[in-house]
């Protein structure tokens, strides 16, 4: 009898150590160790209580949620995870499992949450999770999942808000996704779902969070345009033209829209109607001209234009509107002095402003602005020809007392060469490519403020034959370069007369066919003018 009264004492003395049992902190060391712990981004101090380890909620002496989002886990998915059956909330999201969804999953019944979404998981899951009847909330996107019956792995669900169902190469949506009256977040994306397709996102009433990025729309799905209560649109990835948007005029409850990496030469005239706007993305289009419509979205608090073709001054617009925190304008061609009215947080990085302007603004206004202006680009795009043996320059426009340089062939391969200009003694095969410069410069405000400025170059190739980009679009020149006859061929134009000039100006020949006999003229260098009836076009070929 004393021997099994110590036994009971010395068992609750040791389960007293932690605040969960030793079964269940065994479990957790098995996925610590599993999943690469040492490396995770958190990792867990296993001499302290489990209740303080990152990720992890205990409630009456037992597990009750895992959160290990983004935490670098790699490796097999863990098989413990069923060791804990007062789970109620599992994610797993954005790291980098393997393997399939561990079975041990399925005894896991007060489960009202599980999101795996985002890593490299494999295989049908639908066994291991149809029979979780309390489940929430799911993600499974961003895997590698084959799913053939989708419907058969939702049929049990029925209490579901948010479903991540991205990357199952489903083409439309499952019909059980209709019966979801709870729902409110849907992720649909990269799933390749027809335009016509659509018909099972009606009536679903609470459904604020539509994603349906990288589903190959080239315009908004009429179910979408009905669902008028939606709070967040996500339409990325897509082929969507300002033509094609006229069903954004009816989500006027909308707080987030994001169009980014679409097909838009313009900002659609729909959106200035979504006056509660607080986030726009509207990057990595084609957009330029106006953005005057924008100063109608007065609750607009983060505007994103990147990559764009914007170019001019940054619009006045942007410089009123009360609520916004943030401006991306990052990869455009804006130019100017800046505004003393920037929001708080500004980013216009690789765009075409000059370090005097962008100085000017640092010294007196950086207080009041977070500005990310580094790189910015400068001169213009251009080919020099290079001939074997021969010398050739590739220049840029910036003085060489201002800044400190450094060029780079294939835009990335870092060269010993620090002058501003490039030079080529003698230009031999491996020279022709495209080459770029960054200039630097660094100097210290008197408010202690560090200005430190890159400036890229745009691209300029040494090249075999010159081309430009109407040569290429328009013109065909061939061969060039040439020992006897030159031909021109356009698709646009109607060639009236061609010209050819040697460089110093002087006219070597006219001519009024598009077959030229050049083998009269001395090797070198020559000008091509074609007078066209919209003006001259200029070319330089090469006689040999």
């Amino acid at each position: 009898m004393k021997k099994i009264l110590f036994f009971l004492l010395i068992s609750n003395f040791i389960f007293a150590q932690w605040s969960i049992s030793n079964a269940e902190r065994s479990a957790l060391i098995n996925i610590y160790n599993s999943t690469n712990g040492e490396n995770w981004n958190r990792n867990w101090d296993l001499e302290k209580d489990p209740r303080n380890w990152f990720g992890v909620s205990v409630k009456n002496g037992a597990v009750i949620e895992l959160n290990l989002s983004g935490n670098a886990l790699s490796g097999t998915f863990p098989t413990y995870i069923g060791s804990f059956p007062k789970l109620t909330k599992l994610d797993l999201s954005n790291n980098k499992l393997t393997g399939e969804v561990a079975m041990g999953l399925s005894s896991l019944s007060l489960l009202t949450k599980i999101d795996i979404s985002n890593n490299r998981l494999e295989g049908n899951p639908t066994i291991t999770l149809s029979g979780l009847f309390n489940l929430e909330d799911l993600g499974l996107g961003g895997n590698k999942f084959t799913i053939p019956d989708v419907n058969g792995l939702l049929q049990n669900f029925n209490n579901i808000r948010i479903l991540n169902a991205a990357d199952l190469d489903l083409s439309n949506i499952p019909s059980k996704i209709a019966t979801f009256n709870n729902l409110e977040t849907l992720i649909l994306d990269n799933n390749p779902i027809p335009n016509n397709s659509y018909g099972n996102l009606s009536g679903l009433p609470k459904l604020t969070t539509i994603s349906l990025a990288g589903t190959g729309l080239s315009q908004i799905p009429t179910q979408v345009s009905q669902s008028t209560q939606i709070k967040s649109l996500n339409l990325s990835n897509n082929n969507i033209t300002e033509r094609n948007t006229s069903g954004l005029s009816t989500l006027t409850n909308l707080e987030w829209l994001s169009l980014e990496n679409n097909q838009l030469s313009q900002i659609p005239t729909q959106i200035a109607s979504l006056k509660k706007l607080k986030t726009l993305n509207l990057g990595r289009n084609k957009i330029s001209g106006s953005t005057s419509l924008l100063a109608n979205l007065t609750e607009l608090q983060q505007l994103f234009l990147n990559n764009n073709l914007l170019a001019g001054n940054i619009p006045s617009e942007f410089l009123s509107m009360p609520k916004l925190l943030m401006l991306n304008l990052n990869s455009n061609q804006l130019s100017g002095d800046l505004d003393n009215q920037l929001p708080p947080i500004t980013h216009i990085c690789n765009n075409r402003f000059t370090k005097p302007q962008l100085y000017n603004y640092i010294t007196d206004f950086n207080v009041q602005t977070e500005l990310n202006y580094s790189p910015q680009r400068y001169d213009v795009e251009k080919e020099v020809l290079g001939i074997i043996g021969q010398s050739a320059k590739l220049d840029q426009s910036l003085a060489n007392s201002d800044y400190s340089f450094t060029w780079f062939k294939n835009l990335d391969q870092k060269t010993n060469t620090t002058n501003a200009d490039l030079n080529f003694a003698s230009v031999e095969e491996e020279d022709y490519a495209t080459y770029t410069v960054e200039a630097y410069t660094y100097s210290v405000l008197n408010n202690s403020t560090v200005f430190d400025l890159s400036l890229f170059r745009e691209p300029i190739s040494l090249v075999k034959v010159l081309g430009t980009a109407e040569t290429v679009k328009y013109f065909n020149i061939y061969p060039n370069p040439t020992s006897d006859y030159l031909n021109i061929v356009s698709t646009k134009y109607n060639i009236q007369k061609v010209y050819i000039y040697d460089l110093s100006g002087k006219q070597m020949l006219s001519d009024s066919k598009s077959k030229i006999d050049v083998s009269k003229l001395p090797s070198g260098v020559y000008m091509l003018i074609i007078k066209t009836q919209e003006g001259n076009k200029n070319f330089k070929f090469i006689k040999q």
